[in-house]
């Protein structure tokens, strides 16, 4: 009999019971988390799965997401009532609806940097950038439509002058020539048969196109007359004073 409060060392273990480093119990709890089955998050393609809310989100819309709840009127909001259930279609459009909203500031944002930008490299200001490069690129347009139309004459007035030189055809050429050199000294191009007087840079100072101006012309406006019907009365009345007094004479 062993007494309380007494170490007894027990020999003669058997071999099964002796405690073998190799052989440590775990507790209920290890025991537990090591067979537990942990489930990956469902998979989509193009989605994100969202542990916060439980659902998968289209990965485009994860910096526009929030835990915020979205309701079905603006009413619903006011009354704090019914709610979108996260992911459902009026979910997903009111977040969609705030993606592109905020890539549209993102983006006039971008273009007004950049044309702030360019109007430093012109040294001008951001509301006349525009007009100052449509302005630019339209003569330098005009400019080489200009020169390839003016080369063709040139080029072919050279071409008659040497047929000339050569002694080829020199009547007829000499009537292509004289031809030609009237059609030279008469060449003109009118600036706006090439470029578009409707282009916002050329309302920008102003600029009024011909159909503007037939329409500013008015030419079957009522002519309202100058004079009230009383000054008329009152002039009738002096001419006949006037025939009378020519007879009394």
């Amino acid at each position: 009999m062993i007494e309380p409060g007494v170490i007894t060392t027990i020999h003669n273990l058997p071999q099964s019971l002796r405690q073998d480093p190799g052989n440590v119990l775990t507790s209920t709890s290890d025991t537990h988390m090591s067979t537990t089955d942990t489930h990956p998050p469902p998979f989509k393609e193009g989605h994100t799965w969202s542990d916060k809310l439980g659902i998968l989100i289209p990965t485009d819309l994860i910096p526009y997401v929030t835990e915020e709840p979205i309701y079905v009127s603006k009413r619903q909001e006011k009354l704090k009532g019914k709610q979108h259930e996260p992911g459902s279609k009026g979910w997903l459009d009111a977040f969609y609806a705030r993606k592109n909203h905020q890539e549209s500031v993102d983006a006039f944002k971008l273009y007004e940097d950049r044309l702030s930008a360019r109007a430093k490299l012109w040294g001008t200001s951001a509301n006349s950038i525009e007009y100052r490069e449509g302005m630019v690129k339209d003569l330098s347009a005009f400019q080489d439509h200009y020169h390839q139309k003016i080369t063709a004459l040139t080029d072919r007035q050279l071409f008659l002058h040497d047929k000339i030189k050569r002694g080829k055809s020199v009547h007829k050429t000499n009537q292509q020539l004289v031809k030609l050199e009237k059609e030279l000294a008469q060449f003109k191009i009118d600036y706006f048969s090439v470029m578009d007087d409707n282009a916002s840079h050329y309302r920008y100072k102003g600029h009024t196109s011909d159909d503007t101006k037939e329409l500013e012309f008015r030419p079957n406006k009522r002519i309202t007359p100058s004079s009230t019907g009383i000054s008329r009365s009152h002039d009738h009345i002096k001419k006949a004073r006037s025939a009378l007094l020519i007879k009394e004479d």
